[in-house]
């Protein structure tokens, strides 16, 4: 086929009224080199003077309010904050027996217990709200929701969670002598969303520790009140009642390890010009790699990748840390009253969202409707 028989059988490129299926009616192979060369050229021509044409006004979502925004499990602990702390034991004891004497049994109360119960009761009868902290991450979902745009958090730990995930969950296989999956699927709900990493009969969420100084080796309940409320989350759309948050310790990827020295070199100066390990700062980065490997075959390779650390540096002082020890298990089950604090906190944030889109006013319509 020629240029003029070709021409003929194309559209105009020129007419506003083309649609792109007419414009890929002709078949590749029918095409020389010239040919298609020429109409992937008229193609971009055409697809620049349409611009933002191109853009459906119907795929940018539009909000009008978040009645039915689903928090993400990994979030909901940000606005947690404003449950009201319950009374101990032995205050909830002390609160009934102040109580029972107030209404007039025993011996009437002191000025200072009347004080006392009535502060009681006041927190017994305290009712959720939602933190200045809450607030300012609610606003944050706003904006982002109605701008289409986010910052991802980007972090040397988080980094390392990801990229270890499969490693983690291989360790706390070997170790229980269970093999566990990764779960692939994520589920929702009226108020929540989310994955947890595994769902075999209970729910396993886990977290990949930098280094072991921040591996919880000494804890006895779950360092973050925010990963208790996720494996709430998790327990509410999986409908289970047990579940485990999972501390792993695994070595720690080259890349990631050489950029801790990369930062640390310009915070102590610990390279000479050749690129070399001062003699002085020998010490402080073997203390610093063996914070961050934990196997001797995650050592060896690390050197063998290293243009700068030495294996003979870690001789009489690199001590392998046993699998059974690089886990930390953490049991966490469902409770009633936990799950329907969830839900109240979940409204109240709609509501405080909501108010955000009235207090915006016309002015946020109209930039999401011309976008």
């Amino acid at each position: 086929m020629g240029m003029e028989g070709l021409k003929n059988t194309l559209p105009d490129l020129h007419s506003a009224g083309v649609s792109d299926k007419e414009l890929f009616k002709t078949k590749p192979e029918d095409l020389s080199l010239e040919e298609a060369n020429n109409l992937e050229e008229g193609l971009r021509i055409k697809k620049f003077k349409e611009g933002y044409k191109r853009i459906e006004k119907s795929s940018w979502p539009v909000v009008t309010n978040f009645n039915d925004y689903k928090f993400r499990a990994h979030s909901i602990g940000h606005i947690m904050s404003g449950i009201p702390k319950p009374l101990t034991t032995n205050q909830e004891e002390e609160y009934n027996v102040l109580l029972l004497r107030h209404k007039g049994e025993g011996k009437a109360l002191t000025l200072k217990q009347i004080e006392k119960l009535g502060d009681y009761s006041k927190r017994k009868n305290r009712k959720p709200f939602l933190t200045d902290g809450a607030k300012t991450y609610l606003e944050k979902l706003v904006f982002q929701e109605i701008t289409g745009r986010k910052k991802d958090i980007t972090a040397k730990y988080l980094d390392k969670g990801i990229q270890v995930e499969e490693k983690s969950i291989t360790l706390y296989s070997e170790v229980t002598g269970q093999l566990f999956l990764k779960n692939q699927e994520r589920k929702e709900n009226e108020y929540f969303s989310g994955e947890c990493d595994n769902a075999e009969e209970k729910i396993r969420d886990i977290k990949s520790s930098w280094e072991y100084e921040t591996f919880p080796i000494r804890e006895r309940e779950i360092p973050s009140k925010i990963y208790g409320w996720q494996l709430d989350v998790y327990m509410d759309l999986w409908d289970f009642k047990e579940s485990e948050l999972i501390y792993c310790l695994v070595d720690t990827p080259y890349k990631l390890i050489s950029d801790e020295l990369r930062r640390m070199d310009w915070k102590y100066n610990i390279f000479n010009s050749e690129g070399n390990v001062r003699n002085d700062s020998i010490d402080l980065v073997v203390e610093t790699v063996c914070n961050l490997i934990f196997t001797e075959k995650g050592l060896e390779e690390f050197c063998e990748q290293s243009e700068s650390v030495r294996l003979e540096w870690f001789i009489g002082v690199f001590k392998e840390i046993p699998e059974e020890i690089r886990i930390k298990v953490f049991s966490h089950n469902y409770c009633t009253k936990r799950n329907q604090q969830l839900k109240t906190m979940a409204k109240l944030a709609r509501d405080y969202m909501n108010s955000l889109i009235e207090q915006l006013g016309e002015g946020i319509l109209k930039f999401q409707n011309t976008a």
